[in-house]
């Protein structure tokens, strides 16, 4: 695979150039317009089969099914996101195509996409940001509860066009429906779902109902979890950490082993929504309340004691005229949580209250050409109070307008946009920043017969610092470092350039995509070889610093039916994905994941489905300057599934069933912290 990642550094690079000029061409001829970025996509996973023709609402621009787009996305219904179900939200979507997690212990997990993450990765709550503290450190859990989720949604590549700079590199949207659009079929449906893990002791119980009367529809959500500390295979801390510590003096017997301490986790939500729904309109408000209690795995007796109170309102209405469709949406949250040093030890308390919201209006069908124009507007107050506060009181205003287009000609098409954004940051100890960013980009496709299908893009993206690159300066011990901001840092510039191809039929359908980001002014944490001396312990100090930089990689999924054998309908499944990331001026980028492939094997009789899966991580070896090479590993699923009644489906699994050690790479805990060793799981999920 290295060889094929030169081979492809190089393709892109000079594919990179190629279509940087020829945009530049596109976009100085009269009429020319710029491509969305992948905002919507090719790809769906779903939990019983891919369906091509799938609505992705997620973006913006005219509502288009999968099959029409040009990039790569992934959509997860209900029976799908209760089977990944895995603690927090980016350890429930790791091992899609491309998607990674900090998996900072089980309490707080936050995705990755194509090796970019925190800040460059939105993750949105129907259309609209979390508003919590989960980008600023991975040990803050994403609020957003997969358990609660109607689908989920996750946007590959720069959406920075739809959403800003802050989704560089993907977009997460967790949609809940609360809020909904069109009338139920039923007056009253509902849904229970309830399971028991073995690893942690855990238990799981959501519930979900929706009620209609004449045009009103009412929603209401509710879930709750409860898990102990995680068993795991052998010790916490890894070898190369075992050995540190006996050289310092420690105790071997004192080491933990067979237990992840501290790891055990309490979270309940309950929410619900109100809508009206008439002819071509609706307009609904939502209100939702989360709150969570984890351990942090990375300190001894140290846990977050979290909360997030939300309000929500959507509404649409279609037209007749030059204004065909539009849409508003808006929140106000209000979020904190403390972390507790021990039992009754409250230390640095994290706030953010904020509020965004979001106006598109579509325009009728011009010949070919159709589209939409948007304004985003988004306010949050961020503090950090106690004696580990990274940033003093920090207000952020963005302000954005964006304009899409599409041109579909049939057996090919174009389509594209361009988005302004003004960002001020105001720090209550340095001041105000001010900032200007553009995005634009360009892409076309072309169908080639009835199964083919070629898309490419290019799109230009800038990103602001955030607040804490920019004025952090304080201890972190959950990550071991001691960070410091650069108040001088310039607006993060990048172009990606994406080619994708994909074949569709009824019994095979195999998709590839190879991308590459350049950037200048990447934001990153350089480790100064500084130390900051504390009672508590030293720690290294890191620099946010900018320079040039690259990520090149790709992405390959493909599933099959079999056809039938001993009365079982079988079908298989594969999907790999890689990623380098270097800087320019030499040396690796930190936090990368490997190469990784998952394949699974599944079939049906008489209602009962069986499912044998492998996960594949390769060793990662290149690695940060300080950083240290992370193991490989495979590990095995199976699960059975049966209805055992109208409406009522039993699920019976076994992760990770021969207790493999899986450190991952991409986790700043990998080496104190594995994760969950051999898991079983009985789930049952019932529709009414």
């Amino acid at each position: 695979y290295r060889y094929i990642i030169t081979c492809v550094e190089s393709l892109m690079r000079l594919a990179s150039r190629l279509a940087v000029g020829v945009a530049a061409m596109a976009l100085s001829a009269p009429g020319a317009f710029a491509q969305q970025p992948p905002a919507e996509a090719s790809a769906v996973e779903a939990s019983e089969s891919p369906d091509r023709d799938v609505v992705v609402v997620t973006g913006v621009g005219p509502i288009r099914t999968s099959d029409e787009l040009i990039a790569s996305t992934t959509v997860l219904d209900t029976n799908a996101v209760t089977e990944r179900l895995a603690g927090g939200l980016g350890d429930t979507l790791a091992g899609l195509p491309g998607v990674a997690s900090t998996s900072f212990g089980p309490g707080a997990s936050r995705p990755i996409i194509r090796g970019l993450g925190a800040e460059r990765v939105q993750v949105l709550s129907n259309g609209i940001g979390v508003i919590d503290a989960s980008a600023a450190s991975p040990d803050h859990a994403v609020t957003s509860d997969p358990l609660g989720a109607e689908s989920i949604e996750i946007l590959r590549g720069p959406a920075s066009l739809a959403y800003g700079g802050g989704a560089t590199g993907g977009v997460v949207n967790v949609i809940d429906g609360l809020i909904v659009e069109k009338l139920p079929e039923e007056a009253f449906s509902g849904a229970v779902y309830a399971a028991l893990t073995s690893a942690d002791e855990g238990k799981q119980v959501a519930g979900r109902v929706v009620g209609s009367a004449g045009n009103f529809v009412g929603v209401l959500n509710g879930s709750w979890m409860d898990a102990k500390s995680i068993d795991i295979p052998g010790f916490a801390l890894s070898g190369a950490a075992r050995a540190d510590a006996i050289a310092g003096g420690a105790d071997p017997a004192d080491f933990a082993n067979g237990t992840l301490p501290n790891s055990a986790v309490e979270t309940k939500s309950l929410s619900g929504g109100l809508s009206w729904v008439g002819d071509g309109a609706f307009l609904g408000g939502a209100v939702r309340r989360a709150e969570n209690r984890y351990g942090i795995v990375a300190e001894e007796e140290a846990f977050i004691d979290m909360e997030q109170t939300r309000y929500d309102v959507r509404g649409g209405l279609g037209l007749n005229g030059p204004i065909s469709t539009v849409k508003a949406s808006g929140s106000v949250v209000d979020y904190e949580h403390t972390e507790f040093e021990g039992p009754g030890e409250p230390g640095t308390r994290f706030t953010n209250e904020g509020w965004e919201a979001r106006i598109e209006a579509g325009h009728a069908p011009i010949g070919l050409l159709e589209g939409s124009v948007g304004l985003q507007a988004s306010k949050r107050d961020f503090a950090a109070i106690g004696d580990e506060a990274l940033i003093g009181p920090t207000t952020t205003k963005a302000t954005g307008l964006f304009v899409f287009e599409t041109w579909d000609a049939g057996e090919w098409g174009l389509e594209g946009g361009l988005r302004f954004d003004d960002v001020d940051i105001d720090n209550i100890d340095f001041g105000s920043r001010s900032y200007e960013a553009w995005n634009a980009s360009f892409g076309a496709h072309v169908h080639v017969g009835d199964h083919m299908f070629f898309g490419a893009s290019i799109a230009r993206t800038e990103r602001a610092p955030t607040d804490l690159e920019l004025f952090a300066d304080g201890p972190h011990p959950a990550t071991a470092q001691y960070e410091v901001g650069d108040d001088t840092l310039d607006v993060e510039q990048g172009i990606n350039t994406e080619f994708s191809a994909r074949w569709e039929d009824d019994a095979f359908n195999l998709s590839a995509t190879v991308y590459r980001f350049d950037f200048d002014n990447f934001v990153y944490l350089e480790d100064t070889g500084a130390i900051f001396a504390d009672p508590e312990g030293d720690l290294p100090i890191f620099q946010y610093v900018q320079a040039g930089a690259n990520f090149t990689g790709f992405e390959l999924q493909g599933d099959a039916q079999l056809g039938s054998a001993l009365g079982i309908d079988w079908k298989a499944d594969a999907s790999a994905d890689f990623v380098r990331a270097k800087l320019d001026a030499g040396g690796n980028l930190p936090l990368i994941p490997p190469l990784t492939v998952n394949a699974g094997i599944e079939g049906l009789f008489n209602g009962v489905t069986g499912r044998l899966e492998a996960q594949y991580a390769a060793d990662q070896d290149d690695v940060a300057a300080f950083e240290t090479p992370t193991d490989g590993y495979l590990t095995f699923d199976a699960r059975v599934g049966f209805e055992v009644a109208d409406g009522v489906r039993l699920m019976l699994e076994a992760r990770n069933f021969t207790d493999e050690e899986v450190r991952v790479h991409s986790s700043p805990l990998k080496e104190i912290a594995p994760l969950t060793g051999r898991n079983f799981r009985v789930a049952l999920r019932a529709e009414f």
